[in-house]
């Protein structure tokens, strides 16, 4: 391999589609097939990191040869780029193209020699060409390239070039030579676009060290607008734990966001100047306008063709001109002089007014004349039209829009002498925050209405906004439900009984008393309902039915639960609440399966689906996505829960989007050996949610345990699901895992302390005391389903299992195979591997002939940790097998597998029955097909009932005569 460069690009992510294209078309080149790959784009989009990623993926029998053209100006070297790519290629091939000895350096000779090279070094290895920024490349370079691109289909040779999609001009040599080249058979054009917002958190996130600030993505994305080079940019000078971006720009990057701009003439930067400050919006009439006033001579429109041929503009849909980058006019509006800036706004304010159609101009152009007057010191216009944008985009229930007007309105209002009443303009950001998902500012308007309201004079507007404030700061992870908070409310409205907002008061303290195991003493749940069905208040109804359906759920009546829950969530879209209607689908899921379901998933999956007819904001479907993303990978479909994530945070997710999708993330990072990234996702969702521990509706605890051990830290991971498990209350989502990983956690340091001589007796004691409080693993409260009661049953085998580990149970084996039994018909994947993994220790350290049946349990633990890409567990399975000198790779061989006498049987079934018709008993069974007694049991259950026998003699010889008859 010679002529590699660094290419001293950002780390390549969100590129894996285009990598894999680009990987392909690379094996097609070893295969005997010459490729070509143009990869085009914007400069810094990552056009060189795409091609070198590659290129460091190549096998070491690739030859290859790279080279970059320079941007030269006062010399002009002949074939540059491909001189430097083909430069030190001595000990490949003698004579070195463009040395003295060789005829490349003639232009004539060029092309045929290089040819004739490459074709003598393909036929012994493939051989990789690839060429950066093509763009500069001098004619000569060019019509070589094209040469070899047009040689022997059949040849290994690979042509990778990239180009800036600016630098193809119309009428250029460059354009002229990509429409020939395209036609070329085996020439494919591979177009980088911006990163996405998921590809840009996980490049900032690669440049801090660590997992970034939802509100540092939102606004790196939107200013870099997806482009690696510019992101890199603005990143790199931050602190780690920087939540926004400072004033301004950084040096460098406005160095490179001006750099084609400034090859523009200088009376054309001048009035490109005039439009960065004019805005995106600015009409072309309004714009030739202030150009002819502010910069008289110059042709507003010539410079606006130019500069759309140059690549620095675009042409809009609507016929108007912007910048191709966003930082090109953020950078030249903020080095406009002030004095310019200043009447450049006064001119484009007054320029609204006398071109033609000014009235539907002003209309139109609300928010930009907003912008205009406060940039040029005229603060009564700018609030009056600041106000009348929001009041527009109120009207088109554009909500983002609205509510940016109503802050400029508010940041006005105090300049303004004859501005409207607070109160007013409040309500107004509340309703605007309110629709378009804006939690902070919602609550911050709340705020500010709770203070300018009189409880005493207006006790029903406050009891209804402390129940809003209630559920915001639970979705920003400031405090859970309090019920203190709910009966000040109830107390507030009850001034008036029969009012929604009392009835609304009253469904959230039985919500919030229930999280608190408080519910004695909390209003009767029918009464709640029939109060707020009187009202006809959709969200009041929606709020009560909920609560209603919590309740029903906690006592076991499923049937009520999932029709009251149905009924609250078409109640919250009639009120479009989306809070309301994430609530009502959690219970109605919770109602209908227990979270660790693939059913729990699917109504996720279609409620989001349903808030995305509705017009939700994304938070809110973020939040439900990460719900379905835990629901999925808790029973192992780690694909399906990756896509769902994949949904929660390809916009901003929110607080509780975010928090959901990172412990989320925190957990698939874990199980497949990730734990640095796993652990810093945890350590974000923290940093978000200020009391974890008391928000028992998420996983935060057993999550928390799960890492610890999982990060060599099993003493934090004991404590932590310990102190959870010992909590008053509703225990937290995922309590069925903690004492399992309690007892795992304590083994493990058990294990430690045998190992190096360290003290037992304390350890021990810990683990049987543990065991005396909590005899059996905890679980949800209510009418458990069959799935979960096998569930219920799994971690309970678990816990049991794990104690048996810690205290060198010598039944061990066993209880690691009933628990990975148990494991496989809860559907809990990860947990059966692991259960694998332990049942092969066991047997392999404390049984005899232990690697005779150490075997064939390591075998099914290790293919399904394979599936599930559970790193952990299948390098300690692979340690074991190497460690009992067992391989894994292939079935032992049987002679007794069979079809079976009877339809309809399972494969284990008809493995059990071939070992009844042989005569082998109950444990000679579970000891051949490593399950336990009590499993071959079930097995045989099932075959008696399936075959209409009596007995298990009865069944073996109906099934050997069966087999005499076939």
């Amino acid at each position: 391999m010679t002529g590699i460069i660094d290419s001293g690009s950002p780390p390549l992510v969100g590129r894996m589609k285009e990598l894999s294209r680009l990987g392909d078309a690379l094996q097609q080149v070893r295969s005997g097939r010459q490729r070509t790959v143009l990869v085009t784009g914007d400069a810094g989009i990552g056009k060189t990191a795409l091609i070198y990623e590659a290129i460091a993926g190549l096998p070491g029998d690739v030859i290859v040869l790279s080279g970059a053209a320079l941007p030269l100006h006062s010399i002009e070297i002949p074939y540059q780029p491909l001189r430097a790519a083909f430069r030190g290629t001595a000990g490949i091939r003698t004579p070195e193209p463009f040395s003295e000895d060789s005829a490349a350096g003639h232009p004539a000779s060029t092309p045929l020699f290089l040819d004739e090279w490459l074709s003598a070094v393909t036929a012994a290895h493939p051989v990789l060409l690839a060429i950066d920024d093509l763009h500069w490349a001098d004619q000569g370079t060019l019509d070589t390239l094209m040469f070899l691109i047009a040689g022997p289909s059949d040849r290994r040779l690979g042509l990778v070039a990239t180009v800036r999609a600016d630098a193809v001009t119309e009428g250029s040599l460059l354009e002229g030579w990509l429409a020939d080249v395209r036609r070329i058979p085996g020439v494919s054009i591979e177009r980088l676009g911006p990163l996405d917002r998921p590809a840009t958190s996980a490049l900032i996130a690669s440049l801090l060290g660590r997992e970034p600030h939802q509100s540092l993505i939102t606004e790196v994305y939107g200013r870099a607008n997806g482009n690696p080079y510019f992101t890199k940019l603005l990143v790199e000078p931050l602190d780690p734990a920087a939540s926004s971006l400072p004033p301004g720009l950084p040096p460098d990057l406005r160095t490179a966001v001006l750099r084609s701009w400034r090859a523009l003439p200088q009376s054309a930067r001048r009035v490109t100047q005039v439009l960065a400050v004019g805005g995106k919006n600015a009409p072309v009439e309004v714009f030739t306008v202030v150009v002819k006033r502010a910069l008289p001579g110059e042709d507003a429109l010539s410079v606006l063709l130019a500069a759309s041929t140059a690549g620095i503009l675009d042409r809009q849909p609507d016929g108007s001109y912007w910048f191709h980058h966003p930082l090109i006019a953020e950078t030249l509006a903020s080095e406009t002089p002030p004095e310019d800036r200043i009447q450049w706004h006064r001119l484009f304010a007054e320029a609204y007014s006398t071109v033609p159609g000014s009235g539907e101009l002003h209309h139109r152009a609300a928010a930009d004349l907003a912008q205009h007057f406060y940039g040029s010191g005229n603060y009564e216009e700018a609030y009056r039209w600041a106000l009348e944008a929001a009041r527009q985009e109120s009207a088109s229930r554009d909500w983002n829009k609205a509510l940016a007007q109503y802050h400029r309105v508010l940041e006005l209002r105090p300049k303004v002498v004859a501005a409207g009443e607070w109160l007013d303009l409040w309500q107004e950001v509340r309703r605007s925050a309110f629709n378009a998902g804006a939690f902070e500012a919602e609550l911050d308007a709340i705020e500010a209405l709770l203070r300018l309201l009189n409880e005493r004079l207006q006790p029903l507007e406050v009891a209804a906004l402390i129940i809003r404030r209630m559920h915001l700061r639970m979705s920003l992870g400031l405090s859970f439900l309090d019920p203190a908070e709910a009966e000040r409310a109830v107390q507030l409205s009850s001034v008036e009984p029969d009012s929604w907002q009392h009835a609304l008061a009253m469904a959230e303290l039985v919500h919030a008393k229930l999280w608190m195991d408080q519910y004695k003493g909390s209003p009767d749940c029918a009464k709640v309902v029939e109060a707020a069905r009187k009202t006809g208040h959709h969200r009041a109804l929606s709020f009560a039915l909920t609560a209603s359906a919590m309740a029903a759920v906690f006592s076991g009546d499923s049937g009520a639960a999932r029709e009251a829950a149905r009924e609250g969530a078409s109640e919250a879209a009639l009120a479009q609440d989306f809070w309301a209607f994430c609530h009502a689908l959690a219970w109605l899921a919770n109602a209908t399966e227990g979270w660790i379901s693939e059913q729990y998933g699917a109504i996720m999956s279609s409620g989001r689906e349903e808030l995305s007819r509705l017009g939700a904001p994304h938070s809110f479907m973020s939040k439900v996505a990460a719900d379905e993303a835990a629901s999925f990978l808790a029973i192992g479909s780690w694909e399906k829960a990756r896509t769902a994530l994949r949904t929660a945070i390809s916009f901003d997710p929110g607080p509780m989007g975010d928090v959901s999708a990172r412990l989320t993330l925190a957990r698939l990072d874990a199980l497949q050996g990730r734990t640095n990234d796993a652990l810093a996702h945890l350590a974000r969702a923290e940093e978000v949610n200020r009391e974890s521990d008391a928000f028992v509706n998420l996983n935060f605890a057993a999550i928390r345990s799960e890492l610890n051990i999982m990060a060599g830290n099993p003493k934090a991971g004991f404590e932590t699901a310990v102190a959870a498990a010992s909590r008053a209350g509703h225990a937290p989502t995922m309590c069925e895992w903690l004492l399992p990983l309690a007892m795992r956690a304590a083994a493990d340091m058990i294990m430690q302390a045998r190992d190096t001589g360290g003290p037992l007796s304390g350890l021990e004691a810990a683990v049987r005391d543990v065991r005396k409080r909590f005899p059996a693993a905890l679980h949800e409260p209510g009418q458990a389903t069959p799935l979960y009661q096998r569930q219920i049953k799994a971690f309970d085998m678990l816990y049991t299992a794990e104690t048996g580990r810690a205290l060198a149970d010598k039944r061990n084996d066993a209880m690691w195979i009933a628990a990975a039994d148990a494991c496989k018909e809860a559907n809990l994947a990860w947990e059966e591997a692991y259960a694998c993994q332990r049942a092969g220790e066991a047997m392999l350290f404390h049984t005899h002939h232990g690697q005779t049946n150490a075997a064939g349990i390591l075998r099914r633990g290790l293919e399904l940790a394979t599936t599930l890409q559970a790193a952990p567990v299948r390098t300690a399975i692979l340690g074991l097998a190497d460690h009992g000198r067992i391989r894994l790779d292939a079935e032992p061989p049987t002679t007794r597998r069979s079809t079976g006498p009877f339809p309809g049987l399972t494969t284990r079934e008809t493995d059990v029955l071939e070992q009844l018709i042989a005569g082998s008993t109950y444990k000679e069974i579970a000891a051949d097909l490593f399950i336990s007694e009590k499993t071959v049991s079930t097995h045989v259950s099932h075959l008696l009932r399936k075959t209409g026998s009596t007995n298990r003699r009865d069944l073996a010889r109906k099934a050997s005569g069966r087999r005499r008859e076939d």
